[in-house]
This record gives structure tokens, sequence and C-alpha cells, in this order.
């Protein structure tokens, strides 16, 4: 039996555009064009639209800051996001470069304190989070095209225009018939067997990586795709668990509330009277109780139809078979 170390990624899912993507957070970029990894984690950063003054962010290359709004800068022909660093250290980001930035999403990197900006910044490996196409010729689609190259000059404008051609490209292919149809045969195919997503593997919609831990190679295909449906299972199951567990406490805290209702006065006499004031089933007079026949936790109420005197002995063995 391999000895693995299996990782969540992120999550495959559909736009509703049509579109099949998984969001992945990384601490390498992953194996991609340069042109189609710088659109993929634009596309998955934070709109600066979405952000408070205040909120942590992580700059791919800086690590944490706090984002401090968008300033006019002198040198600078558009609108800067501005991070404050440790130190008061100040970064000026211009908004054509935002995919740069994203707000922290993994608990095990969400920041406790300001990174220094400098030297030593650098040293540090910061997750990025990218949004991907799932299928393999997503980004050279018949019929569509090669996906839009980066351009030659670091311009505004011509950042701005390549943003807005991958967004046309994007939205042609989501558009594309054949695309639609290889998406939902993916997505479906994916549901029932682990498929490959480049280094990784995707299955009922979670996105793995699989590493050995006892050598380079991972080892036995089938046992790895074994290994993936373990894991995804016993973590479906596990969160089924969960949910389950919250609802019962939910209703029960619900129930135990209807529970501290005392039976009305007149309710209570009607019942003893009815009952003759002894056990119903024994015919005792010791120790008599008010029961409900249908329990209150089951739905059952304070009404006369469903209250019953019984004996401490009796509602006690009743209780024990219900």
């Amino acid at each position: 039996m391999l000895r693995t170390k299996i990782t969540e990624l992120g999550k495959l899912r559909f736009l509703e555009d049509g579109g099949l993507v998984c969001t992945v957070t990384l601490l390498q970029v992953p194996p991609l064009e340069t042109s189609v990894r710088t659109a993929s984690l634009s596309w998955a950063s934070t709109d600066p639209a979405d952000l408070v003054i205040g909120d942590f962010v992580v700059h791919r290359d800086h690590g944490v800051a706090r984002y401090r709004g968008l300033k006019h800068i002198a040198n600078q022909k558009g609108e800067c996001l501005e991070l404050e660093f440790a130190a008061d250290a100040r970064l000026f980001v211009p908004v054509e470069r935002w995919g740069l930035v994203q707000k922290p999403r993994d608990t095990d990197y969400t920041p406790g304190k300001l990174s220094s900006l400098g030297t030593e910044s650098s040293k540090w490996k910061w997750p990025g989070t990218y949004c991907l196409e799932v299928l393999p010729n997503a980004y050279e689609w018949p019929g569509i095209g090669k996906f839009p190259q980066l351009p030659s000059e670091s311009t505004a404008e011509a950042t701005n225009e390549w943003r807005r051609a991958c967004m046309m490209y994007q939205e042609a292919l989501h558009a594309n018939p054949s695309y639609r149809q290889a998406a939902q045969e993916y997505f479906e195919r994916q549901s029932r067997e682990p498929q490959p997503l480049l280094d990784w593997w995707v299955y009922r919609a979670m996105v793995l990586r699989v590493e050995s831990v006892e050598s380079a190679d991972v080892g036995n295909r089938e046992e790895s795709l074994l290994l993936i449906k373990q894991y995804v299972l016993r973590r479906e199951r596990k969160v089924e668990r969960m949910r389950r567990e919250v609802e019962t406490l939910e209703n029960f805290g619900k129930l135990a509330s209807a529970t501290r209702e005392p039976i009305p006065e007149s309710v209570r006499l009607f019942v003893w009277q009815r009952d003759k004031g002894q056990c119903i089933q024994c015919g005792s007079r010791e120790r008599l109780e008010f029961d409900h026949i249908i329990p209150i936790v089951a739905g059952g109420s304070n009404t006369e139809r469903n209250i019953q005197l019984l004996c401490e002995s009796c509602n006690r063995s009743k209780s024990s078979t219900i």
C-alpha cells in the first residue's frame, strides 16, 4: 500500500454562463503558459470594489498588508491601490495590476500581522488563488482560436486591452456549443471517476494533489484512484454526519423551548377527572404523572387528547419502549 499525501487545492464549479472552471490556491504557480496563468490569477483576484479600507490583503510578491484605499499618484495615469506594510511602509499598485492582490482565503495563512516590505519579504512564499479553465484544450479551442498573449509593452492601455480580449475569449468559449457539451461530459465523468487536471486530479468537484511520501513516483495508477475515492467519500460522509448533527441540535433547541410550556391548568383538571385520578394502565393512585401520548419532541401537544395519567412506574416503562 502506497504511503501518500492528499492535499485539497480547490473546487470545480459551473459558471452561470456555462463555463467549467476550478478555483485553486497554490504556493507554486500552476504549469500553464504565462498569459493564461496571469489571466487566471487576475480572474480569481479580489475586485477592488469589494475591498474595505483596513482589510488584510496578500500581495503575490510582498506578502501581507492592509488595504488603505484607492489613491491618485502623480507619476501614474490612473488610480492605485494603497497597501500598508509593517513599519508604515507603503506600496502603490496600479489598478491594472490588481490581479497581484488578493484577500486571504485559507486559514493556514490568514495574517496575524503585517509583512515587511523590502528584501526580507521576498524570501517568503505566499499562496496565490487561480481561476482555471478545466478542459485540457480550453485555451486553444477549435473555432475560437488561441488565448490572447500578454502585450509586449506594460502600459496601462495595453494591459487593459489585453484584459478585455481575455474576457471576450472566455465569453466566446463558454457560449460555444461543442465546449458546453464537452464541459457537461467532463463534469459527469468526474462525478463517477477521478479525472486528470494538469498535475492534479478532480473528483466529485474537489481538486486534489496526490503525492507519494516514499518516493518521487506516486505509484500504481489504480491504487492512486482508489485512494482519491476513499479520501473524497470519507470526507463527504463526515460532512453529512456533521450536517445531520447540526440539524438535530437546531431542532432539539426548537423543541426544547416547546417543552418548557406548562400544561394548562384546565387541561390538567380535565385529564384528572377523565382518568378518575388513577393510572390508566395499572390503576395505581400513587406517584401519578401527566404523560404526553405523543411526546412534545415528536410533535405532540398540550391538549386533553394527547395527555393521560400514568404512574411513575408505567410512565418509565413506556419511555423505555419508545
